[in-house]
């Protein structure tokens, strides 16, 4: 229960890595994709540059304005202190705060330093939101110069000759009251400072800031609003460049159902076209025409053929009936013999004019319509059968393994021609005598796939001229002296073509890659041609037998 519970939960996740892989190799999603993301990255970029121009220029003009602030506020320090609180009885002075309940200054004292710290003055400019603070250390070296400093009972030092340097750039917290309302809020400062030095003893700090909040929130908000946006346009752009890719793969799909169905010799097929005359509509349009075309080279091809069938085979036929009439006539004389072996000659000619003509029109893809599901086993038990005394009587072991159950795509016919050249070729090129071994084989492959193949302990053929030998009238030089045309692994590999499978050359008994424990080969490799035909769907044959069955040696 709780195995099928996880499987039924992995399957979904299962699907979705396999269509997320699908669009990954979907070459419009990933241009889509990159459309998309860059459009998503211009637009933030666009964005910053907005931004950039409103909120931080804007901090930066408050910026430029407490500059000029705080020079005017250290003009008036050196010039006096008492000018300084004149300034600050003009413009409205807040309580003075301690150095602990100060936010500003806090940073810039550590606990000793502010044991020492006596006051914090703070004002502020109730028209354009700008504060100022003076932090004083407890030196008396002033007079009192206004009524309403008095009346807190402070005294404001005069700051004459002391020397500023080090400009501070804060952005702060400020506890700011409303006196109507009796709250609190706490707002964003832009802050500018000077540290106030006597004899290189800092002895008070002079800082200058603006209320900052209105254009810290709307700076959020429009960044807020970029990031959404951004990610909105991005999310847009990937669910377009799915649908585009989508819209576009079954179109492509279409074209690639077409080609399989041409390779599978369904000349007829054509590509659907819109009408639209985009990109994919003309490309259907000069498909079908290239189609149109192959089919009537096609249909002349075989009318040449049979053509020459019928102008070539019959005076072949009539001229080898009267070679062999008139070696019947001759008899017993040396004329006959001549003649008998000029009627096998033209017997051989016939014989190399039919494998021509059935490769081309196998290549052509003639009785491509004809492959079904078979069980091969029949065939090749046959095929066993009719070999085994034809081994023996060359002095061959023959063998034969052919498993039960196994569904191929195939024309009968064509199957046995291929595997009857296959045994043919191994009872040729083996060698009689001395033990020589030829093996049939069919079983189950990996994927479902079934292998026939045909393995002796011969001479082989060499690696390098293992594809050389697939083509027409290819003979080795050591194989001259034996008869054949050098069409017959030709002929298997049309046919292999034709059932989509795959026709492969390898070393056979002699270098122990199938049976082991023979070692007598005399150095000669052997030959493995196999068949591997792909999976098809199983068929119930009504001629297969029951049983497993292996032949035994001659």
């Amino acid at each position: 229960m709780g195995s099928s519970s996880k499987s039924a939960d992995a399957q979904p996740l299962g699907d979705l890595a396999e269509t997320l892989g699908r669009l990954l190799k979907n070459t419009v999603f990933r241009l889509s994709l990159v459309g998309a993301l860059l459009f998503g990255g211009s637009l933030l970029v666009a964005q910053l540059i907005v931004y950039d121009r409103i909120v931080s220029a804007e901090i930066r003009r408050i910026d430029d304005g407490l500059r000029s602030d705080l020079i005017e506020l250290q003009s008036l320090f050196e010039k006096g202190g008492d000018r300084v609180f004149q300034e600050a009885k003009r413009i409205g002075a807040l309580p003075i705060d301690t150095p602990e309940t100060s936010p500003l200054a806090q940073p810039y004292f550590d606990q000793g330093a502010r044991e020492t710290v006596e006051r914090v003055v703070t004002l502020r400019d109730l028209s354009d939101d700008t504060y100022s603070m003076f932090v004083f250390k407890g030196r008396k070296s002033g007079k009192l110069v206004t009524e309403e400093i008095a009346a807190l009972g402070m005294d404001a030092p005069s700051l004459a000759g002391f020397v500023s340097r080090g400009l501070i750039r804060e952005r702060a917290i400020a506890t700011v009251s409303d006196i109507e309302t009796d709250r609190t809020e706490e707002r964003r400062v832009q802050v500018l400072g000077l540290v106030i030095y006597e004899d290189e003893v800092r002895v008070g700090i002079l800082f200058v800031g603006r209320d900052i909040e209105t254009i810290m929130r709307t700076g959020e908000r429009m960044r807020s609003a970029m990031t959404t946006s951004s990610f909105i346009a991005l999310f847009l752009g990937i669910l377009s460049s799915i649908f585009v890719a989508r819209r576009f793969a079954r179109r492509v799909d279409i074209l690639n159902k077409l080609a399989t169905d041409v390779q599978a010799g369904h000349l007829d097929r054509r590509a659907p076209r819109t009408y639209s005359e985009d990109e994919m509509d003309r490309l259907a349009e000069h498909l079908n025409g290239m189609l149109d075309h192959i089919d009537r080279l096609m249909q002349a091809m075989r009318y040449a053929g049979d053509s020459v069938a019928h102008d070539l085979r019959t005076p072949l036929t009539r001229l080898r009936t009267r070679l062999e009439t008139a070696a019947v006539e001759a008899g017993d004389s040396p004329e006959g013999d001549v003649l008998y072996a000029a009627a096998g000659d033209a017997d051989e000619l016939l014989s190399t004019f039919d494998s021509v003509l059935r490769i081309a029109r196998l290549e052509a893809g003639e009785r491509r319509e004809l492959l079904k599901p078979l069980d091969p086993k029949p065939i090749l038990d046959d095929l066993a059968e009719l070999y085994e005394p034809a081994c023996e009587d060359a002095g061959l072991s023959f063998t034969y393994d052919i498993e039960s159950g196994l569904t191929i795509m195939a024309d009968r016919g064509l199957l046995s021609q291929a595997v009857s050249n296959l045994v043919e070729n191994a009872i040729k090129y083996a060698g009689g005598g001395g033990g020589s071994r030829i093996h049939l084989s069919a079983q189950k492959g990996q994927r479902g796939r079934v292998r026939i193949f045909v393995v002796d302990d011969g001479p082989g053929i060499p690696v390098f001229d293992r594809e050389r030998v697939r083509e027409r009238f290819v003979r080795l030089d050591k194989s001259r002296t034996l008869p054949g045309s050098g069409l017959g692994l030709a002929l298997v590999d049309a046919i292999a073509d034709l059932h989509q499978a795959e026709l492969i050359l390898d070393d056979g008994l002699g270098s122990d890659a199938v049976l082991a424990g023979h070692d007598d080969h005399d150095g000669r490799p052997g030959l493995k041609v196999e068949l591997v035909f792909p999976r098809a769907k199983s068929v119930k044959t009504d001629d297969s037998p029951s049983d497993g069955r292996k032949g035994g040696s001659a």
